[in-house]
C-alpha cells in the first residue's frame, strides 16, 4: 500500500491537484482513499459532486465514542474514491493541528487504510505545527509531493516544507518531487526550474493554467470526470502511472533563506528584485508614544517573578497548582479550574493532604483543606481541538447560580496551549459577585511559586478597594504559608500577642479569609509579614508601590530576642509599649531559667548546620546562650528564598550556596556533636546527634528552646552507642 502526502502553500491548488490525482489513480484500477487535512474541509468536494462531508472532528465532538461508525465519516466519490475530511475548529480558537492528530487516531482504530491500495493526504502546508506534520511522520506517508508555483511565497513555503521533512527524516529519502502548478507570473518557469535544481528534486508534473479547471469547478467535479481525454487529464494519468511504477525518492535538501532569494530571484539583490524602497525613515509624527510609561509598565510586569524564572532553574511544581492552592483560601469564593479533571484532582489532593493528616493524627479540623471549594470545566479532547471558552462560560454561569461571593477562574496547560482567553469571562461579573481570571496556563507561566504570586497579585488588583475607612487598632497579616502544618498554630500565637496589645486582625492575605476581608484590606493601618523571605519581600514591595501600604519591618518573630523586638515595635506603632513590656517580662524569666537548666548538658558542644533556611537567628541565639560552639553553617540554594539574613553581632562561619557534596568532608573536619539539617539522611556514626530543622519554625519566644531541649534529651540517650550496638548485632545475625 502506498501513502502519498501532498503539501504546499495555502491556496496553491493542493486540493484540486489531489482530487484529480486520486481520480486518475482510481481510474487505473486502484482502490484510493483521500483524506483532507485542512480546516477548510473542501479537499474532497469535487470528488463528491459538491457534497460537503461531515468532518471527523465535528463528528467526534457530538458523538459518544461507543457509537462511532465508519460510515458516518466516510463517503464514496467519483470512481469509488473513499473520501474523509478531518475538519478543524473555528478560526482563532482551539488547535487544528491537534484535530489532525485526533482524526488519524480514529482512522487507525477503524483500520481504514487497510481497505485501500493508495491513500492521498491533502495537507495544509504549515509543517511548523506538529499536527499538520503528522502525515510526513514515518508511520504514515511514504511518498511526499510538494505543490508550488513560481511565486516567491509559494517557493518559500515549499522550501519550509523541505525543512520540516529534513527535521523528521534526516537524510532519508521520501520526496518524489515537485508538482508545478503554473500561475503565469514573470520568469515562472525559470524560477521553478532553478529551485528544483538547487534542492535536487525532479519536476514530476507541470500543470498548465487551463480553463478546464474552471469548467470542472463550476460543475463540482474533477477534470478527470469532466473529460478523461483532455490534455490536462493526461498529465494526471501520467503522474498516477509514475507513482504506481515506484518513483525514485529523494532526501529533503532545503536552502537557507539567503540561498532561496539568490536562486529564485536571481543574483540581483533582494531589494532590487522587489523594487526600490524609500530611503527616508517612516513618518511617525502621528503616532503618540510614551516610552517612560511603557518602561514602567514592563518593569512592574517583570518585577514579581519567582526565583526559578529569574534564574532559569528547574520548575518546582506548576503555576496552575500554585494559583489554585492560594485562591482556595478565599472561603466564600468558588475556584473554577479551566482544566482537565486530572489536573484539578491533583490540586485537590495537595490541598486536602495537610487537613487530612491533621485530622487523622490530632483530630484537628481544617475546613479549607478538608473540603476545598474547587470546581472544574473538565476539559477533554473536543475542547482542546475546538476551544473551551463556551464550556467555561456555561460552567461559570452554573456556578454563579449558587451565589458565591466571588468566582476565581484559573487556567491549566491545555487552555493556554489552545489559546483560550479566560479573561473574557470577567465580563460576566456582577456587582456583588466578581469573576477573577488568573491565566496560569499550567506550567507555561512558571513554577508553583509563580502561580502563587500570580494569584496574590491578581486577587489584590481585582478585589482590594481603596475607598474604605481606616479601622484603628487593626492589622493585616500578609503571606502566611498555606502548605505548612503549623500555619494555624502560628496564627493563634500571633493573634494572642496582638489581642493582649488590643489589636485585631483585619485580613489574612491570603489564608482562610473572605472576599469582604480582602476588599477591606486597605482599612488596616499596619501590615505584618508572616515571612520575610523572597516571596514576602516581593509582596511587601507590591503593596507598598501599588497601595501605599505601611509594613512593619520584621516578619513573624521566631525565638526570644526576635519576639521581644517584634512586640516592642508593634506596640510602639499603636502606642501600647507597657502592654508589650508586660508580655516580654513574663517570658524573660522563664527563658533564663530554661537556658540555665540546659547549659550543663550543651555547653561546649559543637553545632554544624546545613539547611535551606535563610534566617537562623532563632536557633543560633539559643545555641550561643547555652554555650554551644557553632562550627559551620552551610546555606543551600533554595527556590523560594535568597540571601542569608541575621541580626546577630557575633561572627558566624557561614557559607552560602553550600555544596552538599562537601558534607562528609566537613563532618570529618569539624567533628560536630550535633548536625542540624533540613532533611533526614544517613551520616557518619561519628556524629552523636543528627536532627532536622523545620523549614517554617514555630513562632514565639520558645522556638529555639524547644529544639535545644530535644538535643539534650538525645544526648542523654547516647545514640552513638547504646541501641546502635543492638542494630549492628541484628544486621550481623538476622539481616
Amino acid at each position: 500500500m502506498r501513502e502519498i502526502a501532498v503539501y504546499g502553500k495555502g491556496g496553491i491548488g493542493k486540493s484540486t491537484l489531489s482530487a484529480n490525482l486520486s481520480a486518475a489513480l482510481a481510474l487505473s484500477g486502484k482502490r484510493v482513499l483521500q483524506v483532507g487535512c485542512d480546516p477548510k474541509h473542501d479537499s474532497t468536494r469535487q470528488l463528491l459532486r459538491g457534497k460537503r462531508l461531515s468532518t471527523v472532528l465535528d463528528y467526534m465532538r457530538v458523538t459518544n465514542p461507543l457509537e462511532y461508525r465508519l460510515s458516518d465519516i466516510l463517503a464514496e466519490g467519483f470512481a469509488g474514491v473513499g473520501c474523509v475530511e478531518a475538519g478543524g475548529p473555528k478560526p482563532g480558537v482551539g488547535c487544528a493541528g491537534r484535530g489532525i492528530i485526533s482524526t488519524f487516531e480514529l482512522l487507525d482504530k477503524f483500520r481504514l487504510k487497510e481497505k485501500y491500495d493508495i491513500t492521498i493526504y491533502d495537507v495544509l502546508g504549515d509543517v511548523v505545527c506538529g499536527g499538520f506534520a503528522v502525515p510526513i511522520r514515518r508511520e504514515y506517508a511514504d511518498t511526499i509531493l510538494i505543490v508550488t508555483s513560481g511565486e516567491f511565497m509559494a517557493l518559500y513555503a515549499a522550501n519550509n516544507i523541505l525543512r520540516g521533512i529534513r527535521n523528521y527524516d534526516g537524510e532519508a529519502k521520501r520526496v518524489a518531487g515537485i508538482l508545478y502548478n503554473r500561475r503565469n507570473v514573470t520568469d515562472e518557469d525559470g524560477r521553478v526550474v532553478r529551485f528544483a535544481r538547487a534542492v535536487g528534486l525532479p519536476i514530476c508534473a507541470m500543470i498548465p493554467r487551463s480553463d478546464a479547471f474552471a469548467r470542472a469547478e463550476r460543475e463540482n467535479i474533477t477534470v478527470m470526470e469532466l473529460n478523461a481525454d483532455h490534455a490536462v487529464s493526461h498529465i494526471f494519468t501520467q503522474l498516477a502511472q509514475r507513482l504506481l511504477n515506484g518513483p525514485e525518492l529523494f532526501e529533503a535538501s532545503p536552502l537557507t533563506d539567503e540561498e532561496l532569494e539568490e536562486v529564485v530571484l536571481g543574483r540581483a539583490s533582494f531589494r532590487a528584485a522587489i523594487g526600490s524602497l524609500p530611503d527616508e525613515p517612516l513618518n511617525t509624527s502621528s503616532i503618540h508614544i510614551q516610552p517612560h510609561e511603557a518602561a514602567i509598565e514592563l518593569s512592574n510586569t517583570n518585577r514579581y517573578m519567582s526565583k526559578n524564572l529569574i534564574r532559569g532553574e528547574p520548575l518546582y511544581g506548576c503555576a496552575f497548582n500554585g494559583a489554585m492552592s492560594t485562591a482556595a483560601h478565599l472561603r466564600d469564593a468558588v475556584i473554577l479550574a479551566h482544566a482537565p479533571k486530572s489536573c484539578t484532582y491533583i490540586t485537590w489532593q495537595s490541598l486536602s493532604s495537610t487537613g487530612r493528616r491533621a485530622f487523622f493524627e490530632r483530630g484537628t479540623l481544617l475546613p479549607v483543606s478538608l473540603a476545598p471549594n474547587l470546581e472544574c470545566t473538565e476539559l477533554s479532547e473536543p475542547e482542546i481541538i475546538f476551544g473551551g471558552i463556551e464550556k467555561l462560560e456555561e460552567k461559570l454561569r452554573a456556578v454563579m447560580t449558587r451565589q458565591p461571593r466571588a468566582v476565581v477562574v484559573v487556567s491549566a496547560c491545555p487552555a493556554g496551549i489552545i489559546g483560550d482567553d479566560i479573561s473574557r469571562v470577567e465580563s460576566l461579573s456582577k456587582p456583588d459577585m466578581p469573576v477573577v481570571a488568573i491565566k496560569a496556563d499550567g506550567n507555561m507561566a512558571g513554577d508553583y511559586l509563580q502561580g502563587m504570586l500570580m494569584s496574590y497579585l491578581t486577587l489584590a488588583r481585582r478585589l482590594i478597594r481603596r475607598d474604605v475607612p481606616v479601622l484603628p487598632n487593626t492589622v493585616n497579616i500578609v503571606f502566611e504559608k498555606i502548605v505548612v502544618s503549623n500555619t494555624n498554630e502560628n496564627f493563634r500565637v500571633i493573634s494572642g500577642y496582638l489581642a493582649r496589645l488590643g489589636i485585631r486582625v483585619n485580613c489574612r492575605f491570603v489564608c482562610e479569609t473572605t472576599v469582604d476581608a480582602l476588599e477591606g484590606f486597605c482599612s488596616a493601618p499596619l501590615n505584618l509579614l508572616a515571612y520575610g523571605d523572597y516571596t514576602g519581600q516581593l509582596l511587601r514591595d507590591f503593596f507598598t508601590r501599588e497601595y501605599g501600604s505601611v509594613f512593619y519591618d520584621r516578619a513573624f518573630p521566631v525565638g526570644f530576642d526576635d519576639t521581644a523586638a517584634w512586640l516592642r515595635g508593634v506596640a510602639e506603632f499603636f502606642g501600647r509599649p507597657k502592654d508589650a513590656e508586660a508580655i516580654i517580662s513574663e517570658n524573660e524569666k522563664r527563658y533564663a531559667a530554661e537556658v540555665s537548666a540546659l547549659r550543663p548538658e550543651l555547653a561546649g558542644k559543637k553545632l554544624m548546620v546545613i539547611t535551606y533556611n535563610h534566617e537562623l537567628d532563632w536557633i543560633l541565639k539559643t545555641a550561643l546562650d547555652v554555650g554551644m560552639e557553632i562550627v559551620k553553617i552551610g546555606i543551600l540554594n533554595f527556590s523560594q528564598d535568597e540571601g542569608f539574613r541575621t541580626r546577630l553581632t557575633a561572627p558566624l562561619p557561614v557559607e552560602e550556596n553550600y555544596d552538599r557534596d562537601n558534607r562528609t568532608g566537613d563532618i570529618a573536619r569539624y567533628k560536630p556533636d550535633i548536625l542540624l539539617t533540613s532533611y533526614a539522611s544517613f551520616v557518619s556514626d561519628d556524629v552523636p546527634v543528627v536532627d532536622t530543622i523545620p523549614m517554617c519554625p514555630d513562632v514565639g519566644f520558645d522556638s529555639g528552646l524547644r529544639l535545644a531541649e530535644r538535643w539534650a534529651r538525645l544526648l542523654r540517650l547516647n545514640l552513638k552507642g547504646g541501641w546502635k550496638q543492638d542494630e549492628r548485632l541484628f544486621k550481623q545475625y538476622y539481616a
